[in-house]
């Protein structure tokens, strides 16, 4: 059976394998995005419902069980998050577009990065904190990736040896973690300069040198910036509309709720728009970003 043939001619046929991959390993995120924060087993107990009660394997099945049961627990009928099914389906449409639009390799590599973006992305939003194991593995393993598949970095140097190629593809990989993680270390301490409070938290510096180790020096500076615009656009309008709805009243309950409500009040977690860039640089503005940088460049060189 010749794989490559298969999917020339039947293209669909891998694309819908890797979607329903992608909802497997969407589901897998859930669970790992609920428990290990609170430093739980993503293995014992095993999948159980609010109210205790184990949920069954038929129950269970990734994006098709949530709508199937309209978003209720069978048990107990107590509500079901929709972010399960949100994050299921994201990972499944993410997976399936990253193999529709790369070579085999480039692919893989880009489903693992996906799956730690998204994975950080949610804990951030839940926790406001981004773990090193996360963060700090991912950056090894894309620079691990990277000296492996030298594809990632649209290095290809057939009439070298494949040394040649794996270093200088690592090397593309250790530029982007510098950069990345040096750009933003700066822009942190200049918040802090500026508006005497902490910007951002040392575990957005480490992510983006994580996205900067798959995606090199262009994609991490894609996605600060990329990433800055989208979340500046989306939240603006948001904390505008929230000023206007919320009455005195509950802003002063809130408040006093909470032993800093300066925290409540601005705190925005920016990894996961950090993750959001980087996901689009990788699956959407690669090429075009890649000659913005090339053309940049051409100017002083």
């Amino acid at each position: 059976m010749d794989i490559a043939l298969i999917n020339e001619n039947y293209p669909w046929i891998f694309t819908a394998v890797f979607f329903l991959l992608g909802a497997c390993v969407g589901s897998f995120l859930n669970v790992c995005i609920l428990r290990l924060p609170k430093g739980e087993s993503i293995i014992s107990p095993p999948s159980h419902c609010a109210c205790g009660k184990p949920i069954k394997f038929y129950d269970n099945i990734p994006i098709l069980s949530w709508l199937l049961l309209r978003g209720k627990a069978r048990c107990c009928g107590r509500r079901i998050s929709p972010r399960y099914f949100a994050v299921e389906l994201l990972t499944a449409a993410l997976f399936a577009f990253a193999w529709a639009s790369n070579a085999p390799q480039t692919a893989a590599a880009g489903m693992v990065f996906i799956s730690i973006m998204i994975f950080c992305a949610f804990v951030d939003i839940d926790t406001m904190m981004l773990p090193d194991f996360a963060t700090i593995g991912g950056t090894a393993t894309g620079a691990i990736l990277s000296a492996m598949l030298p594809e990632l970095h649209d290095i290809h140097l057939e009439e070298y040896p494949f040394a040649v190629s794996a270093v200088a593809s690592l090397i593309c990989s250790c530029a982007g973690i510098l950069v990345g993680s040096g750009m933003l270390y700066w822009i942190r301490l200049l918040g802090q300069t500026v508006f005497r409070r902490e910007a951002m938290g040392e575990g957005d510096v480490i992510l983006i040198g994580c996205i900067g180790a798959f995606c090199g020096w262009q994609g991490a500076l894609f996605a600060i910036f990329g990433g800055s615009l989208i979340g500046s656009l989306i939240m603006i309008p948001i904390f505008a509309i929230t000023r206007l709805l919320k009455t005195d009243k509950a802003k002063k309950s809130k408040l006093a709720e909470s032993e800093n409500p300066e925290e409540i009040e601005g705190a925005i977690p920016f990894g996961p728009w950090l993750a959001l860039g980087g996901i689009l640089y990788f699956l959407f503005f690669r090429e075009i970003t890649d000659s913005y940088f090339q053309n940049f460049t051409a100017i002083f060189f």
